[in-house]
Parts: C-alpha cells; structure tokens; sequence
C-alpha cells in the first residue's frame, strides 16, 4: 500500500503507545506523521506546517478533543478532523460530528480500517466535486461558496463549513426540489464508504440547518420528505 504524494497527518493523543502505533502505520502508509499530545502542543505543530487531516483523540490534558475541534472549526482553513475516542456511546459519536468532526472512530480499531477512514476523508477533502465546484451559489439570501467552505448571509457575516457539510449542501444546491434519500446522500457525499456512517447525514442536516437558521422543527429549507429522505426547497442561482 502507500500514496504517491507525502501527505501530513496530525495525530493528537496523549497515550504515547498510541501516538507510536499510529505514527508508525501511517508512516508504513506514505504519509508524514506529526505528533502531539495536547492542544497546546497541536498549535505548536500547527504553527510550523499544515497538515491534510488532524487524527485528534477526545480524553486530552486540559482542553479536551471535543473543544479543541470546536475551536479548530472556527476556522475555515482548517483541515479536516477524525476524532478518535473509546467514547463508543452514540451521543458522543453525534457531538463529535455535530461539532464538526468528519469521522469518528472508536478505540480499540483496526489499523486496516483506519487507513480506509482516512482515505475517505481525504478524498473527500481534496478530491471530491467540492474542490471543483467554482461560483457562487445564491438561495433564500444566502451565498454558499463550496471552494471556500462557507456561507455569508445578507450581512456578508461568514459562516464557516465542515468539510462534510460542505458536501452535503453542495449536493443540495446542486439538486434542488428533488426529494433525496438518505442512502442516496450517502453515496453522493461519501461514495464507497457509505456504509461507515450511515447516521451521520441527520447530524450533518441538523447542523446545516442551524447554521441556516432552519426551525429544526418547522424547517423551511431542508425539509424531512417522509419516507422519501430530504428535499431541498430553495430555488438556486449560480453566479
């Protein structure tokens, strides 16, 4: 296995066996493995390089990973982040990715399907129709601006996007007034590693629709299509 181009992955955890075994797999993989095993040490290292993909663990020293990707989201330049937690009860899997994690990963896992996790995200994050989508897209006076992963309202205030947010409401915009199924969303945002997830669209729908501000429950824009998925109801413009 291996990739032809280095590509750099931040690993926080404070478990030194940990950051070691990962270290060493995602090196054994073609990748350049950075560690750090807190958060003050993870903007030590983001400070120095940028990395492709944060693999960032939730039980830190001081701030804990759920703040520190809540504070990384802020940003709209970050990369993207896979949390990895033995927290394995499914309100902390929907945290997570309601904070805008893009993967969750329970311990212990596999070194075969971590690999797989991150090449998804990566894919996902740099090759996917969200890097080519160039424009701007007009609905219900907001503008989406897919290359640049964010939203301005009638006020130009920005409104940074995830990376699996972005995705998900470029595939909206894209097919506007069509009922979508879940499964259907699924393989258009994730493609073969639709299965990891399947979940995790009504977590990304319900942080899109917050950001939007969507009544969760009387939403106006992405409405729940009973039995047939969601739908987009917004007429949309390029520009």
């Amino acid at each position: 296995m291996g990739i032809d181009s280095k590509l750099c992955i931040l690993v926080v955890d404070d478990n030194e066996d940990i950051l070691q075994l990962v270290s060493e797999l995602l090196v054994a993989e073609g990748y350049d493995a950075v560690t750090a095993d807190n958060g003050e040490e993870m903007y030590a290292a983001l400070s120095q390089r940028k990395p492709d993909l944060i693999l960032l663990d939730v039980m830190l020293p001081g701030r804990d990973g759920f703040e520190l990707c809540r504070q990384l989201r802020a940003d709209p330049e970050s990369p993207p982040v896979i949390i990895l937690s033995a927290k394995d009860h499914e309100i902390d899997r929907v945290v997570g990715l309601e904070l805008g994690a893009d993967d969750y990963i329970v311990k212990p896992f596999g070194s075969r399907e971590l690999i797989a996790r991150i090449k998804a995200v990566l894919r996902r994050s740099g090759n996917t129709s969200v890097q080519r989508a160039q424009g701007v897209y007009c609905f219900a006076g907001w503008r989406f601006k897919p290359a640049r992963m964010e939203l301005l309202d009638n006020d130009s205030t920005v409104i940074p996007l995830s990376t699996s947010e972005t995705d998900l409401l470029l595939v909206f915009v894209q097919n506007p007034q069509i009922p979508l199924s879940r499964d259907r969303l699924l393989a258009l945002t994730k493609g073969r590693n639709s299965a990891a997830f399947d979940r995790s669209i009504d977590s990304h729908i319900s942080r899109l629709r917050r950001k939007l501000g969507d009544n969760a429950k009387s939403p106006e824009i992405i409405k729940t299509a009973w039995g047939a998925g969601y739908l987009f109801t917004c007429a949309v413009d390029q520009i």
